[in-house]
């Protein structure tokens, strides 16, 4: 009885640690996808002079098909959700107009407390700024890429 109350208190102290290891797994995957697609939508843009056209959550941007592999940008994203890209043409008083871009995430899964983590490790530790925001209560991850 007393060596089964021990494996059980044990197994207690145990389990947060692998939740953390599990939550910087997903957040690697994650991190290693948006950097890969960043990479392929910004050679994309030197190419082609601007980013391509917004496009729908799991459809590949019109000209994207070179650059990104389909079965990559289709799958469900290591946070929960399926990926988006989102062009977003903005203007600055300095710098005039330019182009920028987000690689979204619809339905990610994680909890605002699990995203508030990952912004910690991967961007500035606030999910309201910085590359990496979290919106509609975690429902929703914008990931910045600028050209």
């Amino acid at each position: 009885m007393v060596v089964v109350t021990l494996i059980g208190f044990l197994a207690m102290l145990a389990v947060p640690g692998f939740k953390v290891i599990k939550l910087r797994a997903l957040s690697a995957s994650f991190v290693s996808d948006a950097r890969s697609f960043s990479e392929a939508f910004q050679r994309y843009a030197q190419e082609k002079g601007s980013f391509p056209a917004t496009a729908g959550v799991a459809v590949v941007p019109p000209g994207m098909e070179d650059y990104i592999a389909s079965t990559d940008w289709t799958k469900t994203a290591s946070i929960g959700g399926n990926y988006r890209w989102v062009n977003i043409p903005s203007s600055d008083p300095d710098r005039g107009p330019f182009e920028m871009g987000a690689l979204m995430v619809a339905g990610a899964t994680l909890s605002l407390e699990e995203f508030e983590l990952i912004d910690g490790w991967i961007d500035d530790g606030s999910t309201n700024t910085g590359n990496f925001i979290v919106g509609g209560a975690g429902s929703m991850i914008l990931y910045y890429v600028e050209n």
